[in-house]
Order: structure tokens, then C-alpha cells, then sequence
């Protein structure tokens, strides 16, 4: 196989038994392990580790999609399944049995825990913490520091129970959402809330514990002379809405 990584500097190392794509740039000082999969127009950044298995986990497949970005010292463990299109920030770990969807968006220093899915277009700002068995759903939003808990007792081990971010939801800045809980279709955590308890559709709550607050479809927010109703937030995207019309 003719060797397509391009780099600057020192080599970075590509196991035989790894397939990286003519059109894929791996960075000086990248570790790209046997069975890793390396689509067309995937970077990897300088120092980032791709399918070294854990102490307890065994070797297992790696798959990149296109056109995905992998910043500086990023971790990924083996096993695991990340779509075409997403960006991953510097210093993100990411462990075994993991899935993301296309367009999936991790900020800096997240963690993965493992086993967990994050669906289409959802997008994790930096530090967020997801634990073992989450499932977050296409096109949800989860704002620096958030965590999510699977164990209310840990190390117990009892009664695990990762909680699922519905779609479009969003969680407010270093918020934490209780084991098992799910966030309905459009719901919303305000800013630092501990969350116990599901959440409906289009609810926004907030506090510690979180309490409902109001639909969000009734939120006004004032900019500069207009009146806006900027939630659902995604309807602007999908139906190109004018989140600036004027109250009426």
C-alpha cells in the first residue's frame, strides 16, 4: 500500500494492519492502530491515538467516516463507530463501544465513557461528560460542563441506567441529568439545574432539582427593536424560519 498520510515534521505511525485512505491526512506524531479505518478526507491532528484498546478491552474495529476532523491529542478506543462529517476538538477521549452519527460535533476534553450512541448533528461543547449507556439523539445541543450520570451510587454497580437526550433538546451550561431520566423532544435544562425527574416536550426547567418553568414555545426575547421567538431553535435551521420577525 502506497503510504497517504501527510505530516510535518516526525512520522506519525500507521500500523499495517490499518487502511487509511489516499485522501486522508494523518499528522506528525498520530498513533493509528491495526483495524482502524481511515475514510476519504479524514484528519487526524499531531499526537491523537486511534484504536488502542484499553487494559480491560479487546481489539476491535475503528471506522472513520468522510471528511471527519480529529483534533490535537485526541483518544480513540477501539470498537467504535464515528459517521462521516464530524469534528472532534483536542484532547476529546472517546472509549469502547461508542457510535456517533454524521455530523456529530465534540467539543474539547469531552469524555466518552463508553457504549454510549450520540445520534446525527448533535453537538457537545467542551468538557462534557457522557457516561456509560447514554443515548443522545440527532441534533441536541449539551453546553460546556454537562454531565451525565448512569449510576445514582456508584461504584455499586446498581441499577444502571443511562439517561437519553431527546432530539433537539438542549442542556444549559454545567447542568447534570440524573440516571435513566429522558429529556423529551425539544425540552430544555436551564443552566446549572440537577435534573431527577423526565422532562416533557417543548418543557423548560431549571434549578436544583429542576422544576418546570414553561413551554418553551412561549419564550420572547427582545433584540435590539424586535420582538423574536427564538424556540424551538430548530426550526430555524430546518425550515429557515426568520427567528427576527417581530412579536405580534
Amino acid at each position: 500500500m502506497k503510504d497517504p498520510t501527510r505530516s510535518t515534521g516526525a512520522p506519525p505511525y500507521v500500523d499495517p494492519a490499518a487502511f487509511v485512505a489516499s485522501g486522508a491526512t494523518v499528522h506528525a506524531g498520530a498513533w493509528i492502530g491495526p483495524e482502524v479505518h481511515l475514510a476519504d478526507g479524514v484528519v487526524v491532528g499531531p499526537g491523537s491515538v486511534l484504536g488502542f484498546a484499553s487494559p480491560e478491552g479487546q481489539p476491535a474495529p475503528v471506522h472513520v467516516g468522510e471528511d471527519t476532523w480529529i483534533g490535537p491529542g485526541v483518544s480513540i478506543e477501539t470498537g467504535i463507530e464515528i459517521g462521516p462529517g464530524c469534528r472532534i476538538g483536542s484532547g476529546t477521549h472517546i472509549r469502547s463501544g461508542s457510535q456517533l452519527g454524521r455530523g456529530v460535533f465534540l467539543g474539547s476534553h469531552c469524555l466518552l465513557v463508553g457504549n454510549c450512541q450520540i445520534g446525527n448533528e448533535a453537538m457537545l461543547y467542551a468538557d462534557v461528560h457522557v457516561c456509560e449507556h447514554a443515548v443522545l439523539e440527532e441534533s441536541c445541543q449539551l453546553m460546556p460542563g454537562v454531565v451525565l450520570l448512569n449510576e445514582a451510587y456508584p461504584p455499586t454497580g446498581l441499577n444502571v441506567r443511562g439517561p437519553v437526550i431527546g432530539r433537539c433538546a438542549v442542556v444549559g451550561v454545567g447542568s447534570l441529568i440524573w440516571p435513566g431520566v429522558r429529556l423529551g423532544f425539544h425540552a430544555m435544562v436551564g443552566l446549572l439545574s440537577v435534573v431527577k425527574k423526565d422532562v416533557p416536550e417543548y418543557a423548560l426547567v431549571r434549578g436544583c432539582p429542576a422544576e418546570y418553568v414553561c413551554d418553551v414555545r412561549e419564550i420572547r426575547a427582545k433584540t435590539e427593536d424586535k420582538w423574536v421567538f427564538p424556540y424551538p431553535w430548530m426550526r430555524h435551521h430546518m425550515q429557515g424560519d426568520d427567528i427576527t420577525k417581530r412579536f405580534r
